[in-house]
């Protein structure tokens, strides 16, 4: 019979409602992003778009990492209002992001330095840090905060430089720390969970640019077509990563004895990949809707391609990470996507749109065949792994 003590530890920690409402906060703000990608007319523009993603990425892992040390308490009174403090942080970012270049600069640098002033003043008694000196809350406060809010303050050009060099030291923080955080331990169910909730954000903004372009217009045969193109394409970024992707990350959280790696290099790091590569392809698949025929000319029309790209890229990395290779259908699909991305300018966006489909329905399916009949996954090895484990599929 099993004791309520005994129960509690193998009890999984649920996502709480409070992490929930915090979460509406990043749809908006993934869909500011979005917005600002679509009116990119160089890659500087695409590039500032992606640099102001990423501390608002960041801080997202933080808030998640909060909820999983806290564990039950999260859904308490205070936990509550300490989320939806963090939350309001967050929108204030999301609201600074279009001209967060120009007059909304401070808000954007004064609400993030407030959000990892909350978060290192919560977190940095955390018992798995073990009394350092320097953790990665620290890091993002003490080295990136600065940069970010005395940049908030200055011209555009000085403005881009602090922030770039402070998102770099924000994102690769964790990296640098390397062994010292290697005692820190996470709940198993709960953080893969948050990043999956966060997938599922991301997708959201493609059905949205997707369905909210066609709205009012003329529901001619290439319209409709076009439009179910896009949703088979949005079924098939799901499938890669909730039929295997997702598995094999909890599967590896669970398993390896070094779970600040597994959080770091696979949830953090590869889910920024995925994140950046499917708020790429949402833009894509706005102005694919809105000129399905055209050749593209401007740097929106030409995302989806390199999106559908970094995404099977990304589940590269994060297999590499965690059982030290790649999965050859995978990287042989994002090979491919790359070389469409070479080709997209010279086709219409409506055949590019569907060799990206083909190229997924291929890795999906294969992915399937090869899982159920029971055959080995064919990898492709990458020199010095750091470890040997046999994959979760």
């Amino acid at each position: 019979m099993t004791t309520d003590v005994e129960a509690a530890e193998t009890q999984e920690q649920r996502v709480t409602w409070a992490e929930l409402f915090f979460d509406l906060v990043w749809v908006f703000a993934i869909t500011q992003i979005s917005v600002l990608l679509a009116h990119s007319h160089s890659l500087l523009d695409a590039g500032a778009a992606i640099l102001l993603f990423l501390p608002l990425w960041m801080g997202w892992v933080g808030a998640a990492l909060l909820g999983n040390t806290s564990g039950s308490n999260l859904d308490g009174v205070h936990g509550r209002l300490l989320v939806f403090a963090l939350a309001a942080c967050g929108l204030g970012m999301a609201v600074a992001v279009p001209d967060a270049f120009g007059s909304s600069g401070p808000l954007y640098g004064v609400c993030y330095v407030l959000l990892r002033l909350i978060l290192w003043q919560r977190m940095r008694r955390w018992p798995s840090f073990g009394g350092l000196r320097i953790e990665p809350f620290s890091v993002s406060l003490l080295a990136s905060g600065p940069l970010f809010l005395v940049g908030s303050f200055l011209d555009s050009g000085p403005r881009h430089v602090l922030w770039a060099i402070g998102a770099v030291i924000e994102v690769l923080g964790t990296a640098v720390l390397g062994k010292k955080l290697d005692q820190a331990r996470f709940e198993t169910s709960h953080l893969p969970e948050r990043f999956g909730l966060f997938v599922i954000m991301a997708l959201g903004e493609t059905v949205i640019a997707a369905g909210s372009h066609i709205t009012g217009h003329v529901m001619d045969a290439l319209t409709l077509s076009t439009l179910g193109l896009a949703f088979v394409l949005i079924v098939l970024l799901w499938w890669a990563y909730f039929h295997y992707g997702a598995p094999a990350a909890r599967h590896s959280l669970g398993s390896d004895p070094v779970q600040a790696r597994i959080v770091r290099d696979v949830f953090s790091y590869a889910h920024l990949l995925y994140a950046v590569a499917i708020i790429l392809m949402a833009v894509g698949l706005e102005e694919l809707i809105a000129h399905p025929t055209q050749v593209p000319h401007e740097l929106p029309q030409l995302m989806l391609a390199p999106g559908a790209g970094l995404y099977l890229l990304g589940f590269c990395y994060a297999r590499w990470r965690m059982f030290g290779a790649a999965a050859v259908p995978r990287f042989s699909g994002a090979v491919a996507l790359v070389v469409l991305s070479g080709l997209a300018p010279l086709l219409p966006q409506l055949v590019t749109a569907v060799v990206v489909v083909l190229v997924l329905a291929a890795v999906n399916g294969l992915e399937a065949f090869i899982v159920e009949t029971h055959r080995s996954l064919p990898l492709v090895r990458v020199p010095q792994r750091l470890r040997r484990a046999q994959p979760a599929e």
